[in-house]
């Protein structure tokens, strides 16, 4: 699937990039937004970003994006389970 959007003529130029990396840039945050808000697994995201899973991750950490996120009582349940082994 292709999804074309119109970009003013200035903003490679205001942000020092190129249109591909300009497109690379929109596409890596459409996906950190899309998985910090549930939408996209971490796979997806990657997939999405063009990035393998270990770089979506770097760039999860640089922008303060939680990887794993666990409530208390999941934790709680885990280290629980985990105990009985």
């Amino acid at each position: 699937m292709q999804v074309t959007i119109n970009i003013p003529d200035f903003a490679p130029l205001a942000l020092n990039k190129t249109i591909e990396e300009l497109q690379q840039t929109i596409k890596l945050n459409t996906a950190l937004m899309l998985f910090k808000n549930g939408k996209f697994s971490i796979e997806q995201a990657s997939t999405f970003s063009n990035l393998s899973i270990y770089d979506f991750m770097e760039e999860c950490r640089y922008n303060q994006i939680p990887v794993i996120s666990y409530t208390k009582d999941e934790l709680a349940n885990e280290l629980e389970m985990m105990s009985h082994l």
